[in-house]
């Protein structure tokens, strides 16, 4: 077990009743709307047993003990920003949105310990404003999502020399579903067994406090997009991919080519990109024409040509990194990703391309939405994460809900999620796929170690939402259970 941490109120002393007195003051009403919770995208929707907002270490271990004695599931969650269910549940469900903010900076260590609940755009914000400034060393294409959110799913950036996120972290304090909610710091000399689990532990692995990363003096990256055709990108897939510190692709299989970024560390003045123009075509206008082709299917194939005449041109941005490395979302959306050996991607998208140019020559083939997403890490041995002792490309779709109304989309997904896993790939844990427990042994060699970890830590199971008892324990729960239904 991990170094105990201080705020160790002995619990068991603490009656059921005394324990249900401070949790009323952090627990949502019922007849509120914020006792009900919905993902980012609105795609799914749960009516939680109970929901509660704490904002104190000693808050969420009340919430852990008197679970534990009653016998309650407990979900800890963020924002909500994953496509799929792993935020939902039916038992009790946390917001961690409470404790958030920096507990401290080292900037000679470089390193820097924030609340589980903190939003990486705070995060940014908070590193930026230290003395000196300070940046974590890669991001993702969003900012919107918690730093506990962003560990328990092993989320990534872009970079060939770059591992998924969870790596940055050095140590985790967590509260854990045992006599007494025991908080516990664990790191690669304490407790590393815990703590390789917990770097990608959809929640289950304890209730995540603090988590302690890694962090560099701040800097500007310089980004460089430019067009190419998709057969030269094929063709010159492994060197495109290490052109930078920070390589990204989008494809846009209507318009016939991809978009590829390449990013790099600079000392020049900022050159940020900003266009009002810009942002009306590609954000108002474009959702509109969705909306359209959502009525009129044969249109889209014209939409995903737009989108890329929009995004065509070369051009270059020079700014803050994580501003750099940030992407628009655009519009509410069902989307999928898997992580593809890098060795077999070409092949594999060689595979989608083919496809997708059958469907979109069949006159009701599937219609698909752009763009493409293409993205690397490096190997790493997190247990589940799914660059786990290989170099990994991304790849990553999205089909777009103009307005936030319904489209098609099962179809496709369940199509790309064929092809990708035909070329050894694993799919991205925040985002819907159907693994079950033996087709994850077989993609993940330590998964026994994960259940292992699990046991010791919870074998309760009070931390074990619908989706770890589905996907991990193998529990016959629909994948639609949280389905919102517009």
């Amino acid at each position: 077990m991990g170094v105990a941490t201080t705020d160790e109120m002995d619990l068991l002393e603490i009656s059921d009743k005394d324990l249900h007195i401070a949790l009323a003051a952090i627990t949502i009403e019922a007849s509120s709307s914020a006792s009900h919770f919905s993902n980012w995208a609105r795609t799914f929707h749960c009516h939680p047993e109970r929901v509660l907002v704490p904002h104190n270490i000693l808050q969420c271990r009340q919430i852990l003990e008197l679970a534990r004695r009653e016998g309650k599931s407990v979900h800890p969650v963020g924002v909500g920003h994953s496509p799929s269910d792993l935020a939902c549940t039916n038992g009790w469900l946390v917001k961690m949105g409470g404790l958030k903010g920096a507990v401290r900076i080292d900037a000679k260590k470089q390193t820097a310990v924030f609340r589980a609940g903190t939003v990486l755009h705070d995060v940014h914000a908070i590193l930026s404003k230290s003395e000196p400034p300070l940046a974590v060393p890669n991001i993702g294409s969003i900012s919107d999502q918690t730093i506990g959110g962003l560990i328990s799913t092993a989320s990534h950036g872009s970079g060939v020399n770059y591992p998924v996120l969870s790596k940055h972290a050095r140590s985790i304090t967590m509260a854990l579903p045992l006599p007494g909610a025991p908080v516990v710091k664990v790191s690669a000399d304490e407790d590393p067994a815990l703590f390789k689990a917990s770097l990608c532990g959809l929640g289950a692995t304890g209730m995540m406090l603090e988590v302690e990363i890694e962090v560099e003096p701040a800097f500007r990256l310089k980004e460089v997009k430019t067009p190419h055709t998709v057969d030269h990108f094929f063709a010159h897939f492994d060197s495109i991919r290490r052109s930078a510190e920070h390589v990204r692709a989008w494809w846009y299989p209507d318009g016939q080519g991809i978009v590829v970024g390449r990013a790099n560390r600079t000392y020049e003045p900022a050159r940020p990109a900003s266009s009002v123009l810009d942002f009306i075509l590609g954000y108002h206008v474009t959702q509109f024409f969705l909306l359209i082709a959502r009525f009129l299917p044969f249109l889209t194939p014209w939409v995903g040509r737009w989108a890329w005449w929009l995004s065509k041109g070369e051009s270059v941005v020079v700014d803050d990194g994580y501003k750099v490395l940030n992407f628009d979302c655009l519009f509410p959306q069902y989307a999928l990703e898997w992580a593809v050996p890098s060795e077999n991607a070409v092949q594999c998208m060689s595979e989608l391309r083919s496809w997708l140019q059958e469907e979109a020559e069949r006159r009701n083939g599937i219609r698909v939405h752009f763009p493409i997403e293409i993205r690397w890490s490096c190997a790493d041995d997190i247990w589940l994460s799914p660059s786990v002792d290989r170099d990994t490309t991304w790849i990553g779709v999205v089909t777009y809900r103009p307005y936030g109304l319904p489209v098609p989309y099962r179809q496709f997904q369940k199509r790309f999620s064929s092809i990708c896993a035909d070329h050894g790939g694993r799919p991205h844990w925040a985002k819907q796929h159907s693994l079950e427990p033996k087709s994850i042994e077989n993609l993940y060699p330590n998964f026994s170690q994960y259940l292992q970890v699990l046991n010791r830590v919870d074998p309760q199971g009070i931390l074990r939402s619908e989706y770890v008892k589905r996907h991990i324990e193998g529990v016959p729960i629909s994948g639609r259970m949280f389905k919102k239904r517009s």
